[in-house]
């Protein structure tokens, strides 16, 4: 036990030390204001998007259209947010997406709202609105194991509030209902190496631990194979928005880069990010939305 100890502590500490996302574009450290209202958006995006251009709006979900909560069972879109991604969505002069952790069901079901496309487990599945689906294929010797990962995870690290939520298709590993801070080290590494071991990949995210299968693909190239698939080659002449609040978001900052305009939603003015502006809180997307409508109207 003493001489794995040393070991044990080294492998939290770099699994912590991957928390924070190594990516090389500026801060944009003058953005994320306690306060932010339409009027910025002017300033951001006025020289973008004119009264009446046609758009592409691509939101991520939890964090960004909706609060974090403890569970996300939980978590809810206001009915203000809603009607205004449901207005924008009926304007003739926008195509809306979510890309979403979520599996793409339980995306739908949150958002509730028909004309849109949703894509569910960080870009795996993609759920058009007449009902067609397409998903990315996972490897059937990896697929076999993922029961197999579930029971091994509750069986050694759910404990102490920590839980492990089944999308289907992959996995997320919860400790933000830790009371005791002192436990989620270990828990972290060791959910990191049980994922891992059954041929998954791991990722940090808030508060928690995703296992995916080992598919190279993320929100960017789902973002990128939606827009593609849904106008043409040349859909980078279309204006693009994005706004997301998670590392997983980064790859669709970092695909729209120079061509698109994107949003980190985030209080943390020293945090490194791929989008062009950071705002604060889930209140300022529905302000973000709000200016969006004035521009399809």
């Amino acid at each position: 036990m003493a001489r794995g100890a040393p070991l044990a502590a080294l492998s939290c500490l770099i699994f912590l030390n991957s928390l924070t996302p190594l990516i090389s574009w500026p801060a944009n450290d003058q953005d994320a204001q306690p306060d932010m209202s339409q009027p910025d958006f002017d300033q951001y995006l006025g020289e973008y998007i004119k009264p009446g251009d046609t758009l592409a709006l691509l939101l991520d979900y939890d964090g960004t259209l909706a609060e974090l909560t403890s569970h996300p069972n939980l978590t809810q879109m206001s009915d203000e947010m809603r009607q205004s991604l449901r207005t924008i969505a009926n304007s003739g002069k926008a195509f809306v997406s979510v890309i979403s952790g979520r599996d793409v069901d339980g995306v739908k079901e949150k958002i509730g709202i028909e004309n849109i496309i949703y894509s569910g487990n960080h870009g795996l599945e993609v759920l058009y609105p007449n009902g067609t689906r397409h998903n990315q294929g996972i490897p059937k010797d990896v697929a076999d194991n993922f029961d197999k990962m579930i029971d091994h995870l509750n069986r050694e690290v759910v404990h102490h509030g920590s839980w492990v939520e089944n999308k289907r298709v992959s996995i997320t590993f919860h400790f933000r209902e830790v009371r005791e801070e002192k436990y989620i080290p270990e828990m972290a590494a060791r959910a990191k190496e049980i994922i891992e071991s059954y041929g998954y990949r791991a990722n940090p995210a808030h508060a928690s631990v995703e296992g995916k299968p080992p598919v190279q693909w993320n929100k960017g190239l789902a973002a990128e194979y939606i827009l593609g698939s849904s106008f043409d080659a040349n859909w980078r002449q279309r204006k693009v928005l994005f706004a997301g609040d998670d590392t997983t978001d980064e790859d669709v900052m970092k695909m729209i880069k120079g061509s698109g305009r994107s949003f980190r939603v985030t209080k943390d003015k020293e945090l490194v990010t791929n989008a062009d502006h950071k705002i604060p809180s889930v209140d300022s997307v529905y302000h973000l939305l709000r200016w969006i409508e004035s521009r399809v109207a």
